[in-house]
């Protein structure tokens, strides 16, 4: 029942008249993240914390102003706990190099190429004299590039960034955006990381699915008034049918249609961390950990903050566009 949101109406007054007003307050980001760092193992949480969230907050002000830009509590978790991941997979590295890391890697992906120069400058200005390199796997980029030869693409160092990128933030975020523009190469980076899984035997599985190319009623179930028979709906079948598969390989849910309040209101459960599916049958449909939402679209003007804030984002920004190897004949 929340006005401001499409599809939602306002309490009644006779149902308002019962429930008892209540203060909230902003919550205080600078402990909620020394918390969570001293919880990842961090010792110099306190002045790491501070550093941490003068960087979104300068974020928040200086950059432009996009749709997919999100500088809230949900992003600064899910960058504690890349940094987390990090420490763990290299305990002798200082700590301010750890988070300067963190910090970098795991924004750039969603920084338009005009805003990339002012993130780094804030960077550098925090995080004086630091200059850490990225990690890099590089058994798994050699795969990367094998699978863009195959695709009859152009490896180019920027391409196959934005590959490792996607699986970097696939790595830590169950639901995903691939932003930009028709042209910008957000499906052959979908796909070029599909064939690196398969190149990699693991198995990947991979469903298509246009949101907006049926009702809301298709997409998720109904149950019929007259009757209380239950027909599923085209998202609830394929999110159970992934659901039941054993193997271990990646699966995904690609959604590739315009972001619209109406219909992924009902999966916040699923993007956020409850990572379940609930359906009006009262039937509860969990996201496994080998299940990945990926939403293809072009902008997140109609999105609200709450569906951009469950979510990474990946800005595949080539400013070569896709390059083709010439066709043999």
């Amino acid at each position: 029942m929340n006005p401001g949101y499409a599809g939602r109406t306002e309490l009644p007054e006779n149902l308002k008249a019962l429930f008892r007003p209540c203060a909230m307050v902003v919550p205080d980001f600078e402990l909620i993240c020394e918390i969570m760092l001293v919880a990842e193992g961090f010792i110099e949480a306190r002045v790491l914390a501070r550093k941490f969230i003068t960087l979104y907050q300068l974020c928040k002000e200086l950059l432009s102003k996009q749709d997919h830009y999100d500088w809230g509590l949900r992003a600064i978790k899910s960058v504690l706990v890349v940094a987390g991941s990090l420490k763990r997979d290299d305990p002798e590295r200082p700590e301010d190099q750890v988070l300067m890391r963190s910090l970098r890697d795991f924004n750039i992906p969603k920084i338009v190429t005009d805003d990339v120069p002012v993130v780094m400058g804030l960077i550098g200005d925090l995080f004086p004299a630091l200059d850490v390199p990225r990690k890099r796997d590089l058994n798994f980029e050699s795969f990367v590039r094998q699978a863009v030869l195959d695709l009859r693409l152009q490896a180019e160092d920027n391409f196959v960034l934005k590959v490792v990128q996607l699986e970097e933030l696939l790595t830590v975020r169950h639901s995903v955006f691939v932003v930009g523009n028709a042209g910008t190469g957000k499906s052959q980076v979908m796909r070029s990381l599909n064939r690196t899984y398969q190149i990699m035997k693991r198995r990947p599985v991979w469903t298509d699915l246009n949101p907006k190319a049926v009702t809301n009623d298709e997409l998720f179930g109904i149950i019929n008034p007259a009757t209380r028979e239950w027909k599923d709906g085209l998202f609830s079948s394929i999110m159970r049918e992934l659901a039941n598969i054993t193997h271990d390989g990646p699966k995904w849910m690609v959604l590739d249609g315009d972001i619209d309040p109406m219909w992924i209101e009902s999966l916040n459960t699923v993007m956020d961390d409850n990572e379940v599916l609930t359906l009006a049958s009262n039937e509860r449909i969990p996201l496994n950990p080998t299940m990945r939402l990926v939403f293809e679209i072009s902008h997140l003007r109609t999105a609200t903050p709450a569906t951009v804030s469950r979510a990474g984002e990946s800005w595949p920004e080539l400013r070569t566009g896709i390059c083709r190897e010439p066709r043999r004949i």
